[in-house]
């Protein structure tokens, strides 16, 4: 499946990664995953993996955080 942010598989279950990403508004500055891919052709498909499983699966059972950038 492609979507606009990138390439999604069959989504299960909310992991702790992807549960990080959503509490972070899936922001990705000041992400350990926005270091990793940093300087490589690959980007991380994270954004579109939680946008998936909240179609899937709905919202993880925690709120996310607010952003405190204005």
């Amino acid at each position: 499946m492609t979507r606009d942010f990138g390439k999604t598989t069959s989504v299960r279950r909310w992991t702790k990664a992807a549960t990080s990403c959503y509490q972070r508004g899936c922001v990705c500055s000041g992400c350990f995953y926005n270091d990793f891919f940093k300087g490589s052709p690959q980007r991380c498909q994270m954004k579109s993996t939680v946008l998936e499983l909240v179609r899937v699966l709905g919202k993880p059972d925690i709120e996310p955080q607010e952003s405190i950038i204005q």
